[in-house]
């Protein structure tokens, strides 16, 4: 599945049709619950101590084990020890369980609606709505993508904002508010970093109460609201920066150093064959989109830092798409390209 979307066949979205072409149309934007009940995201977490078998075929691994017991998946007879580990799962809808991450005895389970619940009273109150939701292969990660009530734009670009919720189910992340934009014309995913902070998202503890959370929650949305206002404003400044092809240049070597090898010839030292230059390749379709993405006209900066936008979100081929572009290499790289061209303007 290249989308890497889970419950692709269960997916929503408000107004238009997203990015991944799935799910269903919806009139009315749903609350949080109906919004994961919609996207096929309203099943449990269970937590469940791991045991090593040692005895028998080496390498088992039984989850949920209990002495004298059944475990999970089996009833046997073999003697086990605790890892001192837990796993966190769900269970399908064959009633078999679907293993989403490995955690300590501390973590806390959190459920999909006691984790996006709280925003109700929040976002929903702002005038945010839900605009689509879904998970990252078996439900590791969950999301939900809600749309701000006001626009910006950036020359003559319309760019919408939203905050990007999510949830972890393996321990790699707290709920998390994330804001980002959204080129409307390109439908691509802007990502930035501001005063030298690798990312803007807010990030809570699974162990934090509702009220904890909604008091959290408040000033997190106004921090988001600041952060984008300020990315807003720095992006105006580069659609207004003119650049030549030597700049443009130079700002896709500093994004992505292998590009200044595009014109080396490489032969591999055994068979003396022309080893392929994938940088080349790379390099004329982040030139091709400088001039001639959509929106672009190949003069400012904005044109050079959305050629990388498109190429990430749109151009790159990936085993896990939505992982990376919205979490992984995709959202670091775009955030590196703002910051790059933030600076190269300056001087």
């Amino acid at each position: 599945m290249a989308h890497e979307l889970m419950n692709n066949d269960a997916m929503f979205s408000v107004g238009k049709t997203p990015w991944h072409g799935l799910g269903r149309l919806l009139d009315i934007p749903p609350s949080t619950k109906e919004a994961l009940k919609l996207a096929g995201l309203d099943w449990e977490v269970h937590k469940a101590e791991t045991y090593i078998r040692i005895s028998g075929p080496t390498g088992m691994l039984t989850v949920g084990y209990k002495k004298g017991g059944n475990g999970i998946f089996h009833k046997d007879h073999y003697d086990h020890e605790p890892t001192g580990y837990c796993c966190t799962y769900r269970m399908n809808s064959d009633m078999e369980p679907v293993i989403l991450g490995h955690v300590s005895k501390k973590y806390e389970v959190l459920q999909n609606d006691e984790a996006f619940t709280p925003f109700d009273e929040v976002l929903l109150d702002h005038g945010y709505t839900y605009e689509t939701a879904g998970a990252v292969k078996n439900g590791e990660k969950i999301w939900i993508l809600a749309k701000a009530p006001i626009k910006s734009t950036v020359g003559n670009d319309n760019v919408e904002r939203y905050v990007l919720l999510f949830n972890s189910h393996n321990g790699s992340t707290g709920v998390t508010m994330k804001p980002t934009l959204i080129r409307v014309v390109c439908n691509n995913t802007l990502e930035w970093a501001l005063n030298s902070k690798a990312d803007s998202s807010i990030s809570l503890r699974h162990t934090l109460g509702v009220k904890d959370r909604l008091a959290t929650l408040t000033a997190a949305l106004k921090s988001c609201e600041g952060d984008i206002n300020e990315a807003i404003v720095i992006m105006e400044k580069l659609s207004e920066a003119e650049i030549n092809k030597e700049v443009m240049t130079s700002y896709f070597e500093k994004v992505f150093p292998t590009l200044e090898k595009r014109d080396v010839l490489a032969v591999h030292p055994v068979t003396q064959r022309k080893i392929p230059n994938f940088a080349k390749p790379h390099y004329e379709k982040l030139v091709h989109n400088f001039a001639h993405g959509k929106g672009n006209d190949g003069k400012t900066m904005w044109d050079a830092y959305n050629a990388i936008t498109e190429y990430v979100d749109h151009d790159k081929n990936y085993t896990d798409r939505m992982n990376s572009v919205g979490f992984g290499w995709g959202k670091t790289t775009k955030q590196r390209a703002f910051t790059i061209a933030s600076e190269m303007i300056k001087s």
